[in-house]
């Protein structure tokens, strides 16, 4: 989906709640990349690495994340979605200062 912005598109990408065994994550999609954040287990190194993953992204244009609503969702998914909500936020904001400091990459 595309959003546009000043001219620009902004790209919203696809966000869901995912399992593995006990673990469970919280599944970024762009494009055919998947990045997933535990939501579960406490991972910090992991979350390090999606976050330079989401930087080298947001130097090709900006991009925000959607999750599905679901009427039933339980803890997990509502934790999902609030993480969803202030990544997008922090997303709005790095963008905003890598462009700035003029660090986004030229079409």
């Amino acid at each position: 989906m595309h959003l546009e912005k000043g001219g620009k598109y902004m790209e919203t990408h696809e966000a869901i709640v995912t399992v593995d065994g006990s673990e469970q994550f919280l599944s970024l999609k762009i494009d055919d990349f998947v990045l997933n954040l535990p939501l579960t287990g406490d991972e910090p190194n992991e979350i390090k690495n999606v976050f330079n993953e989401l930087i080298k992204h947001l130097k090709k244009g900006a991009f925000n994340f959607s999750i599905a609503e679901k009427e039933d969702g339980d803890l997990i998914y509502e934790v999902a979605k609030e993480y969803i909500k202030q990544l997008n936020k922090e997303l709005k904001e790095v963008y905003q200062e890598l462009e700035e400091y003029q660090l986004l990459e030229q079409d």
